[in-house]
């Protein structure tokens, strides 16, 4: 059972209850009011009944006389003007009826019970087609104890009574049935907006994750609707993410592949050419020299590549102040001749920054290799610099080289990707190097930020935390 059929059923509910209710009780209070009138006009008519009766067997001495009286006086005067709501018998006190024109759906027990309240108790007898109130008081003889029973007709009272519930339940359920009517429309327009996050749901189940639900008016629907395109978006977002990274993946696992294929095929035909016989002495040279340098090769592969996977999926690493001239120098000692590339380098005495020594010498190295890489033979110039930015400290390598075109700045931290494959694989490069860079930048809670011209040159900086607090630089 849906939320639909489930609103509709408690307003029916609801309203069923409270008409009942509200009917029962009108109901009830009317047929109240009218049994208390009629016991009222009963007790009057009672009452002189009763004193009429006491008169006329004043004189009277036995039981036979007695009833013969009150036949005499039933008969002549029809009951105090021949009306027939009203009947009466007599008792004794042992239970003998004296006289009695009691209709036959009043019983004897039932007048006895009217006797045994007394004075002023009231008893309702009968069968569903007539009813009667019954009541009883002594007579004030002197011979015998005797009691008048009158029965009053208060059919009338509960015919109309019945009347009244029947109308009333034919009108509950003519009510009812527009009730519900009502309420099912009412839940259909209300549980309109359930529908649609429903549908939406199926939507993005089924994979189309750009699916969202119109947002209406400011109520719970509207801020479930919010709610739902907020967590929609967190999903497509994730599945980009994951979609992205899955291809980038299969990218790195494509290059990675197409990495090793070349050297490997190099290696075992150099490997193959050698183990075939005998060969001129500078063939087994440039075999070996082939075979080292393929070799050679894939340890450097290897590894950039263990470094990478160390950084990105490895425990984070331990980060304390240290000097950013120490890591400048750690960097520039570590590198191999640049050729007629100059390197420039300054840095603010003092300049300290939250960082893992070893790694973030070896990002910078790997910028200024690929600077350097990048730079022209001659008047090439490669600035290493630090500065303050703000609250953290900027490092930036700059070059005045090639430059990187547009299409290729989004992918060039991608592992394997190379923007210039022919040139970089000439100097032995592998497409790892700013993927090993952007990692440990992320590392240290930073990013890589790449500015690139072609034809005047690359720029590629990260913020880092300060060490400590550092009295602002001047230039």
């Amino acid at each position: 059972m849906n939320f639909a059929h489930k609103l509709t059923l408690a307003v029916a509910l609801l309203l069923c209850v409270t008409l009942s209710a509200g009917g029962a009780w009108t109901i009830g209070q009317n047929f109240s009011a009218a049994l208390d009138a009629s016991a009222a006009d009963a007790a009057v008519a009672h009452m002189r009944e009763r004193y009429a009766v006491e008169d006329l067997l004043s004189g009277v001495d036995t039981l036979p006389d007695a009833a013969d009286a009150v036949r005499d006086y039933a008969a002549g005067l029809q009951l105090s003007g021949g009306g027939t709501n009203y009947r009466f018998s007599v008792l004794t006190g042992q239970g003998v009826v004296v006289w009695s024109d009691m209709p036959a759906a009043v019983r004897f027990a039932d007048q006895w019970q009217a006797v045994e309240a007394g004075t002023g108790g009231m008893v309702y007898c009968g069968t569903a087609d007539a009813r009667y109130l019954l009541l009883a008081s002594p007579l004030q003889t002197t011979e015998e104890e005797l009691y008048l029973v009158g029965g009053y007709d208060v059919t009338r009272q509960f015919t109309e009574h019945r009347r009244q519930v029947r109308q009333y339940l034919v009108v509950e359920c003519v009510a009812l049935a527009l009730a519900l009517t009502a309420a099912a429309l009412l839940a259909w327009a209300l549980t309109r907006p359930l529908r649609r996050l429903e549908a939406a749901s199926r939507d993005i189940g089924a994979g189309r994750y750009e699916r969202r639900v119109q947002v209406k008016g400011g109520g719970e629907f509207a801020r479930l609707a919010e709610g739902f395109n907020t967590m929609a978006g967190a999903v497509q977002s994730n599945m980009d993410a994951l979609r992205r990274q899955n291809e980038s993946r299969t990218r790195f696992v494509a290059a990675f592949t197409h990495e090793l294929k070349t050297p490997m095929t190099a290696i075992l035909g150099y490997a193959d050419l050698l183990r075939s016989g005998e060969q001129p002495a500078d063939v087994r040279q440039l075999a070996a020299d082939y075979i080292y340098h393929e070799s050679a090769r894939l340890e450097h592969l290897s590894r950039e590549l263990l470094t990478l996977m160390g950084v990105e999926e490895g425990p984070p690493p331990a980060l304390q102040p240290e000097p950013v001239a120490g890591i400048f120098g750690d960097a520039v000692r570590s590198l191999p001749d640049l050729g007629g590339v100059r390197l420039e380098s300054s840095c603010p005495p003092g300049a300290r920054v939250l960082a893992n020594r070893a790694l973030l010498a070896d990002l910078l190295r790997n910028l200024i290799l690929n600077a350097g890489a990048a730079a022209p033979a001659e008047g090439g110039v490669i600035r290493l610099t630090c500065e303050r930015q703000g609250e953290a400290w900027r490092l930036r390598v700059q070059d005045n080289g090639r430059g990187i075109p547009a299409e290729d700045l989004p992918h060039v931290t991608e592992a394997f990707y190379m923007a210039d494959k022919s040139r970089t694989r000439a100097r032995g490069g592998s497409g790892l190097g700013l993927s090993l860079c952007a990692a440990i930048a992320r590392a240290h809670g930073s990013f890589l930020v790449i500015d690139s011209e072609p034809g005047r040159g690359t720029c590629v900086s990260l913020d880092l935390r300060p060490g400590e607090e550092a009295a602002p630089c001047t230039d």
